[in-house]
């Protein structure tokens, strides 16, 4: 699903912003050349609440590529 920053998906959950989020920059950036802070700004969150639902860049890349 594509989603304009100024425009939110509101059946969307946080959770599931997250992982749309963290593929997207996976893709562009590749696993060493992405950030958190890369996946939390896609995703329109702050760093916090990102690794509150996923504690690190390596668990949320193995929940979304597996």
């Amino acid at each position: 699903m594509v989603r304009n920053k100024e425009t939110k998906v509101a059946d969307e959950t946080t959770e599931e912003r997250i992982k749309n989020a963290a593929r997207i920059v996976f893709y562009k950036k590749g696993y060493a050349g992405t950030r958190t802070r890369d996946i939390a700004e896609e995703a329109d969150i702050n760093l916090a609440l990102l690794n509150y639902y996923f504690r690190s860049k390596k668990k949320l890349f193995d929940i979304i590529m597996i």
